[in-house]
């Protein structure tokens, strides 16, 4: 077993925040009506009592709940499969699609950092996936050179997660044979989906 430890944007939260924003942003319209509109039947001064408090929340709750978008995954990688400190744990056998990026990786062919600082093109933000056939999602968000949410250094602990998990599914499937190259499982767009003729393979080999 491995365990590969990163931080990443968790994007899980951002129904969240949007909560809270649009929250925030109600209480600051109500308490500010409150205080300049003149207007003693509509907005009588005794609400500020609650309407100050209430504001004061959801803006101590957007904060908080935005700074938590930054996550720290452990992820441990056995034979069998893989356990996310987020996400749970998957066996290989009820993974039925990975997605990745491979384009916009540099070290997988995609633009080096060098294209980015010469242009104003902003450095993409890699969208990882891993479905599974219960149709949970395990959601990765990263920026290959570091983001706001992860350094560099966390986006080399998670490419050597990557690198490690497509190896161990492709011998999963393919027993007999050597893996000769890294990340050999995903198609040239970067995405695997689990075929009829996959699991006939496996069935094969266990009988």
């Amino acid at each position: 077993m491995k365990t590969y430890q990163f931080r990443f944007n968790n994007s899980s939260k951002t129904s969240a925040i949007l909560i809270w924003f649009f929250s925030t942003l109600l209480m600051i319209t109500l308490t500010f009506s409150t205080l300049l509109i003149p207007s003693e039947p509509y907005f009588p001064t005794w609400l500020l009592l609650i309407f100050l408090p209430l504001m004061l929340i959801v803006i101590y709750k957007l904060f908080r709940t935005a700074s938590e978008r930054q996550s720290t995954d452990s992820v441990t990688l056995n034979k069998e499969g893989f356990t996310s400190a987020c996400f749970g744990s998957v066996l290989f056998s009820n993974i039925s699609a990975i997605n990745i990026p491979v384009r916009s990786i540099s070290l997988l062919g995609g633009k080096k950092y060098d294209y980015y600082k010469q242009t104003e093109v902003d450095t993409p933000n890699l969208v990882i996936s891993i479905t599974t056939d219960d149709s949970k999602i395990f959601h990765w968000v990263l920026g290959e050179w570091g983001s706001f949410y992860n350094s560099k250094e966390d986006f080399l602990v998670f490419f050597d997660f990557l690198t490690a998990l497509t190896d161990q599914l492709y011998q999963y499937y393919h027993a007999n044979e050597p893996t000769n190259s890294y990340l050999k499982i995903l198609d040239e767009n970067g995405v695997w989906e689990r075929s009829r003729k996959l699991e006939l393979i496996k069935k094969t080999q266990i009988s």
